[in-house]
């Protein structure tokens, strides 16, 4: 199993109740029957490779607890780029505008930013195809921001929606019908279309640009997360469909591209953290 070591502290930290720190100043701590019943639990069915996160029902995610089901992807680390790229761009934003997350899952990226700017004037729509994730959602972000301004549509990508957005953001599926073939075990457990983008999996992230481009809806940036592989298949269609947009290319944590941003404004300046490259 990866990350085996680190997710045996997990499940201590799990049962004992305690952080990082406090299980390093307690490694001698005594522990009871029940509390090894549970351990042997945990791995009991994390030895059937259902995920980590499902057995124990939350994932941590830009420093918040999210819950976590099966009926919602598992929010990945890389993803908290995403939140970053979008708060470095928000921050000296004024007035009152909406922030559109497309395919909200868990709601962790909508959660989270509600929980950066809890005084920003900000109207978050958040949308999905599966009414399940919805309800995770909504849980899971109104936790983080009791008075969010928040309104959940259940449908599929754009359908229906009309508007300007400050922000549209979105971790579509992208994984093409090959790599669906040779996915994890653990990848399995999750839901397959929060996973699988299509035939050569970019499919998702090319309708979700159509859409906008022959939409009512307008943006003023948006941050879609990608497969590394279709990076220069969909800047062509970026470009032919956004002309006069900015558009930047966003590595993760690996140096893979993983983000696009297209924006109507030169925002190099709040890059300078991340590895980027304009196009």
């Amino acid at each position: 199993i990866d990350e085996a070591q680190l997710e045996s502290e997990l499940i201590i930290m799990h049962i004992l109740n305690l952080n990082k720190t406090n299980l390093l100043l307690n490694l001698n701590k005594k522990i009871t029957n029940q509390q090894i019943k549970a351990n042997n639990l945990i791995i009991k069915n994390r030895l059937k490779r259902i995920p980590l996160a499902y057995i124990l029902n939350y994932k941590y995610f830009y420093k918040s607890k999210f819950y976590t089901d099966e009926s919602v992807l598992i929010p990945r680390q890389e993803t908290e780029i995403l939140v970053e790229i979008c708060s470095n761009l928000l921050k000296n934003e004024i007035g009152s505008f909406k922030i559109l997350e497309v395919g909200t899952g868990s709601g962790a990226i909508t959660g989270s930013l509600a929980h950066l700017f809890p005084s920003k004037n900000i109207e978050y729509i958040a949308t999905d195809i599966n009414i399940n994730s919805l309800h995770v959602a909504k849980m899971n972000i109104l936790k983080l921001n009791k008075s969010a301004k928040l309104n959940l549509v259940h449908n599929n990508l754009l359908k229906g929606l009309k508007g300007n957005y400050k922000f549209i953001i979105s971790n579509p599926p992208y994984l093409s019908i090959e790599e669906m073939k040779n996915i994890k075990t653990e990848l399995k457990f999750e839901p397959s279309e929060a996973l699988h983008g299509g035939i050569k999996g970019h499919e998702v992230c090319e309708n979700i640009l159509i859409q906008l481009a022959e939409s009512t809806v307008e943006f003023e940036n948006l941050i879609l997360e990608i497969n590394p592989t279709s990076t220069q298949y969909l800047l062509k269609i970026i470009k032919k469909l956004f002309q006069s947009y900015f558009k930047y290319v966003i590595k993760d944590y690996n140096n893979q591209n993983r983000f696009i941003l297209i924006t109507q404004n030169e925002v190099s300046q709040y890059l300078n953290k991340f590895n980027y490259c304009p196009n």
